[in-house]
């Protein structure tokens, strides 16, 4: 059977209760999908499934906002649908058999493979996943109920989720609605609690390095952990066990990191004591206190830059240490 992909990318958490701009997705397009964590963004782990799969081609969508898995039509303009419409008419035009549609916000350990396999054999025109607390925002549709659409697929796909089937799904499943959300993700990817894998090498037992990431030999990393590609962890750190450093980081020398994440392109500073937090450029989010702290003073947490490499290389003088790879 041949699939095709339709992806919706969301702008914000799928929960209101998700306001915290400490994992505001503001350095990554505005993209949640789109957020490196352990070293890969969600977006690029489902296209590497589809790609696994089979899957004849894909379209991600993020123009407008997608408010639910299967689009309607309002009496405003709507960008998301028609570059939705768009996407359906081709696929079908394509001769596809079903159109795989998802909005990529929640991390799940689903095996597309099984979802094919009964929608297949159930003969469902519309098959939806679920999981134990709701439905997933994963369905396929068959592309021969769509043929005599005229074009307009979201009204005859609507007609037809009455009849829709459920896949039930009993795997893992993180909806990522907080920052708690977010950092349970990660330790679990870490700690083998589901299928997310840090993108990298295990240079040590429960120590990965992504390539062109550099540990001072004077620093202490205790696993599980990570350390994303182009990363710099500076002379006399320690990265305690439970601890993501995302891509291209600089920790300068002496800075304490443990239980935390450290998103993408962050910096932090000299002799800094991070602890159960999420940390994300110039703003500091501790799990434990729900609490968000912005920090004015780029040279304690800020955006990682050549400067923050100098002061790295500053450390490691002073301590006569090296750094490896």
């Amino acid at each position: 059977m041949q699939i095709a992909a339709i992806l919706s990318l969301l702008e914000t958490s799928p929960a209101d209760e998700f306001t915290s701009s400490a994992v505001a997705p503001s350095v990554t397009s505005g993209c949640i999908a789109k957020i490196d964590i352990l070293g890969e963004s969600l977006l690029d782990r489902v296209l590497s499934q589809l790609e696994r799969l089979g899957a004849a081609g894909h379209s991600v969508i993020s123009k407008g906002t997608p408010n639910q898995l299967f689009p309607s039509r309002t009496a405003a303009p709507d960008s998301f649908v028609t570059a939705w419409e768009q996407a359906v008419a081709g696929y079908v035009n394509q001769g596809v058999d079903a159109l795989l549609l998802m909005r990529v916000g929640t991390y799940t350990d689903l095996d597309y493979a099984q979802l094919l396999e009964f929608h297949t054999r159930t003969s469902s025109a519309v098959t939806q996943a679920y999981a134990a607390d709701g439905a997933l925002d994963v369905a396929l549709v068959s592309a021969s109920a769509l043929h005599n659409a005229d074009g307009a697929y979201w009204r005859v796909l609507s007609g037809l989720l009455s009849q829709k089937r459920k896949f039930m799904y009993r795997g893992y499943v993180n909806r990522l609605a907080s920052p708690q959300d977010f950092y349970t993700l990660v330790d679990d990817g870490l700690r083998g609690r589901c299928a997310l894998k840090p993108v990298g090498s295990e240079t040590r037992e429960w120590v990965w390095q992504a390539a062109g990431s550099e540990i001072d030999d004077s620093t202490v990393v205790s696993g599980p952990a990570f350390i994303g590609e182009g990363a710099h962890i500076g002379a006399g750190c320690t990265i305690g066990s439970g601890t993501s450093v995302e891509r291209d980081c600089q920790v300068d020398c002496g800075t304490t990191v443990e239980q935390s994440w450290v998103m993408e392109r962050t910096y932090l500073g000299i002799a800094l004591d991070v602890r159960r937090s999420i940390v994300n450029s110039g703003k500091l989010f501790h799990l434990d206190r729900n609490l968000e702290i912005e920090i004015g003073d780029r040279q304690l947490i800020g955006e990682a830059t050549t400067r923050a490499t100098w002061f790295s290389g500053l450390g490691s003088m002073i301590l006569g240490r090296q750094v490896s790879g």
